[in-house]
């Protein structure tokens, strides 16, 4: 049985709206599978609950601007702690990028890690749907992408590693995480709450 995706996006307090780009991103991607995208609540998380959270999922997406803010830097620490997939990126726009706090400074530089810079939220939207692709081409096909789905999606990352990206209105919606179910679990998880 296919596996669904999961991932988990972290992000310090000032890219809090940066977080519907990855959203888009899954949602725009060519194939039917199950996705679910975590974060921690914007407050009052324990340790436990960010445990929870990342403590399975198949990649973590890092995003850092201005300042390290709580609770990014106890998840960054997990991720690392619980050996998640962590892919670090790092604003560089605006006063994100000119104007980092020491402490940003020197988290940044303690990571020990190169960190992928994005410009705008369509850049970061084109970096995660290119990351994206990678996870969901598993030796294994462990998401259960069919032939077609698969010759679909490598069309669709050819078309996006091809063309500019507009940056477009800032993206909304998908701040708060959420399920992306493929056309047969919806049908399965409408049964069960009716039932």
């Amino acid at each position: 049985m296919a596996e669904k995706l999961r991932i988990f996006v972290s992000a310090t307090s000032d890219l809090e709206q940066a977080r519907a780009a990855i959203g888009r991103a899954v949602a725009e991607l060519p194939v039917e599978i199950g996705v679910e995208i975590r974060r921690t609540p914007q407050a009052g998380a324990s340790y436990d609950d960010i445990f929870e959270a990342i403590a399975n999922v198949d990649r973590v997406y890092f995003l850092m601007g201005r300042d390290i803010t709580a609770p990014a830097g106890a998840e960054w620490h997990l991720a690392w702690k619980l050996e998640r997939s962590v892919l670090p990126l790092r604003s560089a726009q605006g006063r994100s990028a000119h104007n980092r706090t020491l402490a940003a400074q020197e988290f940044m530089r303690n990571a020990f890690i190169e960190w992928m810079p994005f410009a705008s939220t369509a850049q970061l939207a084109r970096i995660v749907t290119l990351d994206l692709a990678r996870l969901l081409h598993h030796p294994a096909n462990r998401y259960g992408l069919t032939v077609n789905e698969i010759d679909l999606l490598n069309v669709y990352i050819k078309r996006i590693g091809q063309l500019a990206v507009d940056a477009g209105p800032e993206a909304s919606g998908a701040e708060g995480g959420g399920i992306l179910l493929d056309a047969s679990q919806r049908e399965t998880e409408e049964d069960l709450i009716l039932g």
